[in-house]
């Protein structure tokens, strides 16, 4: 068994785990879209057959546009609902994970008791298109496609340019272009103008993202968010890569000044965090977990918490100064893609590294 179908598994077995211990305010985004303007790049209704090649390498064609849309998985159903297709949705996971989407009613759930996917449920929605994330184990896909659906299998997002490109993705792929552009291009500037006010900062303070005895390294989503919005993640400093254990001694050594969690998860209960200077001051903040868990655009409601959190004057500046003129979009070239790959655990960690990655993933 591999190591993503190994998660999978275990991932079906285990269930959240409740916030706890100090959390600050509600996340909160500042909303830029005001400042789109003119400078939002118009784009026609789309033309079909669209083809693109998926994380797969299977080259994915679409006929004409989809009324009828299955989304497998909550970071799948983000994309759609936030570019305004959710009315073309007839399957989505119905779970705790997408009770912040308005319109769910009516969707069908494509999700068993375990959290795996319901194929034969799926087939009997009759999609004339169905959204995977990477998270989908690769032989649910390979069964969709055997019983004659057309499957589109994202890519491991790594980045936050990667969810802008998924956004564009997803607008072409469903027949939504214009939109999918707006609400690329309206979450680039939001990343823009975080980004900006970081580097105004005089100062960029040492932050650990934990969850469950894990943390979030190089070529992951948080970590872009973490040093996006102005902070430098110590699990990225010490050589860690995707999603991995740090120890409370490599912690204490590294002493981050402030500690993020999702609010699915806990405080660290180990007696050596007590030491650091984000417990000793009590520099802590609790994330909406859905949000920072998911790899979608509202991933910028806790990228914004943390900058102002960190930067809240260079933040107000740049909400007044940062517009569509200052963001770099790519060119019309067709559908984004990435080609990264899924985050690699040492042998040393690796049943701890799956068990706290299931809880993660299950939210993705």
């Amino acid at each position: 068994m591999t190591i993503r179908a190994t998660a999978l598994t275990i991932c079906l077995l285990l269930v959240s785990v409740s916030a706890g211990g100090i959390a600050t305010a509600t996340d909160a985004s500042t909303g830029p879209a005001d400042r789109l303007g003119a400078t939002a790049p118009a784009q026609s209704d789309c033309s079909f057959p669209v083809s693109t090649t998926d994380a797969t390498g299977t080259e994915v064609t679409i006929d004409s546009k989809p009324e009828r849309i299955v989304v497998l998985q909550p970071s799948d159903a983000q994309l759609v609902w936030e570019i305004g297709a959710q009315d073309r949705v007839v399957g989505m996971p119905k779970t705790q994970y997408t009770s912040y989407l308005d319109d769910r009613s009516g969707k069908t759930n494509v999700k068993n008791e375990d959290l795996s996917v319901n194929t034969e449920q799926v087939v009997g929605l009759q999609p004339d298109v169905v959204l995977a994330s990477n998270i989908t184990d690769p032989a649910t896909v390979r069964e969709l496609r055997r019983a004659g659906l057309t499957v589109y299998h994202f890519e491991q997002v790594e980045s936050l340019d990667e969810i802008a490109g998924n956004l564009e993705t997803v607008g072409e792929l469903v027949g939504s272009c214009s939109a999918g552009t707006e609400r690329a291009n309206e979450f680039r500037l939001q990343v823009e103008t975080v980004e900006h006010a970081a580097e105004q900062a005089d100062q960029r303070p040492t932050v650990l993202y934990y969850f469950f005895g894990m943390t979030a390294g190089s070529e992951t989503h948080i970590d872009d968010v973490v040093e996006t919005a102005g902070g430098n993640n110590v699990a990225t400093e010490v050589g860690i890569t995707g999603y991995g254990q740090l120890s409370p001694e490599v912690a204490v050594d590294q002493n981050p000044e402030w500690l993020v969690y999702p609010g699915h998860a806990s405080l660290p209960e180990a007696n050596a965090y007590n030491e650091t200077t984000a417990m000793q001051e009590g520099q802590i903040v609790e994330l909406n977990p859905d949000y920072i868990s998911q790899p979608g655009p509202r991933v910028t409601v806790p990228l914004t918490r943390l900058a102002k959190q960190w930067h809240p004057n260079e933040l107000a500046a740049a909400n007044e100064s940062v517009t569509m003129a200052n963001v770099t979009t790519p060119n019309e070239t067709g559908t984004t893609q990435t080609s990264s790959s899924g985050p690699g655990f040492g042998a040393g960690v690796a049943l701890t590294a799956l068990l706290a990655v299931a809880l993660l993933a299950r939210r993705s």
